[in-house]
């Protein structure tokens, strides 16, 4: 009987030292990261995701450890593999980076693709960008215009910018000054930089706003 009772306490004691993401969180905020990172180490063996990529981004940055960008794709690749559509993105911008041994073109490619088709929004925009580069497949400018146009229907700040840019340059459509205003404007709201440059560039305070186009109606949800 005392044996089955020690079993009870041990498993007591061990359930009710587990906490949750969110306490780890406030921990962190709280006390810094030294004190969260065994709890967030916990929570990931155990496949929280969220856990598992608040890692991911503090070996990325460095904060109050040593950077370890190794560690970051490994978390990363694992949050991905659970599912977890964020880590996933972030691990695509981690093949695009030339400077490091994980640079594969094809892989962030596909690995964009097949997150824009689970209706990843930052990964539209992702895409439109990969075409427009032709970073590891052909350009093509108007199957970008339509990604930047789905990023930035859902509210998506640099989609918005990168139409902007499309309209003004006519990459992919055909050149309205008046729309690229109307798009670069949306997005100065929010003081983006992309959107302040290609107004500055292209001169955009010159053309009147595209009054046939509504934009409100434009980001309401299909």
């Amino acid at each position: 009987m005392m044996i089955k009772y020690f079993f009870v306490f041990i498993a007591f004691i061990t359930f009710s030292s587990a906490i949750t993401f969110e306490q780890a969180k406030s921990i962190e905020e709280k006390d810094g990261v030294l004190k969260a990172l065994g709890h967030y180490k916990d929570l990931a063996q155990d496949n929280n995701t969220k856990a598992i990529f608040r890692l991911a981004m503090i070996y990325a940055k460095g904060e109050e450890i040593q950077r370890n960008i190794s560690n970051t794709f490994v978390l990363l690749t694992k949050g991905a593999t659970l599912g977890d559509k964020k880590a996933g993105y972030y691990l695509g911008k981690l093949y695009l980076n030339k400077s490091l041994a994980y640079y594969d073109e094809k892989k962030a490619y596909n690995l964009f693709l097949e997150l824009s088709n689970a209706n990843y929004v930052p990964a539209y925009n992702m895409m439109g960008k990969i075409l427009v580069s032709g970073t590891g497949v052909d350009k093509d400018y108007k199957l970008a215009v339509k990604y930047f146009e789905k990023a930035s229907k859902a509210g998506f700040t640099e989609a918005h910018c990168n139409l902007a840019l499309m309209y003004a340059s006519g990459q992919g459509v055909f050149p309205n000054f008046g729309r690229a205003h109307t798009f670069a404007k949306e997005g100065m709201k929010k003081n983006h930089p992309l959107c302040i440059k290609v107004y500055e560039d292209y001169n955009l305070r010159r053309y009147p706003e595209d009054k046939g186009f509504k934009f409100n109606f434009y980001t309401e949800p299909e």
